[in-house]
């Protein structure tokens, strides 16, 4: 009787340690909208808990839980855990009060508050993805067009990045340039913690309106700066400092910054084509 009461205690405590629901989509996109061929993929989280949900990259997530893990033990994290690309990371909350994303611009991170209503059209059409009956809708956000694929058999009003009030799980999503869709490929069930803290932490994260996000990040694309130069203008206290290359020779400091003020602009240039295209009003 003993061990038949340890082994029920086990199953009830197994059962209510992992409450939380994880599902993870395959994102695939067009970084550079000149170049539509080429495509990337990155799995995204989207981990749904008893009073808000989070979506963030995989590979992030990942890497940051093992960053905490390392510096909680006092060693390093070794260079074999990418970060991956996607950087932003959003939380929906269940009562839909301030919902938020976390965005950068550079090394600058927002909290940006999202006040956007999804006006969803739900469609007479439905076909069968990954196992699930779904049901067609369709979405105008961010200057694109959404069809959206969701399903009733899953008990969860959300879905991948924002979008979420719909009568069921998201199962798959695309806009109509098809430069952007996310696909369930696997859920499960977890025990892990937010990996988003409500009043966030993260370097000096400014809270926003979406629309003042979008003029900050317009105005950075058209005088970028590098992480230098932009980490100086965040702390005009620090000064004085040195920038040396890997075989400690000084640089120059003005002809560094140039250097990384080219990098930057390139890189902007070859990603073009954010999920949010009123970033490019």
């Amino acid at each position: 009787m003993n061990k038949i009461f340890k082994l029920l205690a086990f199953v009830i405590l197994s059962k209510f340690s992992a409450q939380n629901h994880r599902f993870i989509y395959e994102y695939k996109y067009v970084p550079d909208s000149t170049k539509v061929d080429s495509v990337l993929t990155e799995n995204m989280r989207l981990t749904i808990f008893k009073d808000h949900s989070e979506f963030l990259s995989e590979m992030k997530a990942k890497r940051d839980s093992a960053i905490l893990r390392s510096s909680q033990k006092g060693g390093e994290i070794g260079t074999d855990l990418s970060p991956g690309n996607i950087r932003s990371m959003v939380l929906k909350n269940k009562n839909d009060i301030k919902n938020f994303s976390i965005e950068f611009i550079g090394i600058e991170s927002y909290k940006v508050i999202e006040e956007n209503s999804l006006n969803w059209k739900l469609i007479d059409e439905t076909q069968k993805i990954q196992n699930y009956n779904c049901q067609k809708a369709i979405l105008k956000l961010g200057n694109r067009e959404w069809t959206a694929w969701f399903t009733t058999e899953l008990p969860f009003q959300d879905g991948p990045h924002l979008f979420r009030k719909l009568p069921g799980l998201i199962v798959a999503i695309e806009d109509s340039r098809k430069h952007h869709s996310f696909r369930l490929i696997a859920n499960y069930k977890t025990s892990d913690n937010p990996k988003i803290e409500k009043n966030t932490k993260l370097m000096r994260s400014y809270e926003v309106s979406r629309k003042q996000f979008n003029k900050k990040w317009s105005e950075f694309r058209k005088n970028p700066v590098g992480m230098n130069e932009q980490f100086a203008l965040m702390n005009p206290s620090i000064s004085g400092y040195k920038i040396y290359d890997a075989n400690g020779k000084e640089l120059d400091l003005n002809e560094y910054r140039r250097s990384e003020r080219q990098k930057t602009k390139r890189n902007i240039a070859n990603n073009n084509n954010f999920l949010d295209l009123d970033l490019y009003r």
